[in-house]
């Protein structure tokens, strides 16, 4: 089981989108700290203290715990 301030790393560009605002790619090899560990999702905060949402289903196709 993983936990909090554990670290994932992307294994492939990831870009956020939101209406409005410029996207923000993040590039494979990127290091996302863990906040928060659900069922079906992780919340990862990045460097320049950005938090997002990361699927479950994701895990291992788009990014792999350290």
């Amino acid at each position: 089981m993983h936990h909090v301030n554990e670290l994932i790393v992307l294994k492939d560009t990831l870009v956020l989108s939101k209406d409005g605002h410029e996207d923000i790619q993040y590039d494979e090899g990127t290091l996302l700290k863990v906040l928060l560990v659900l069922n079906d999702h992780v919340v990862v905060k990045s460097d320049n203290d950005r938090t997002f949402v990361l699927g479950m289903d994701d895990q291992e196709t788009l990014w792999v715990y350290m």
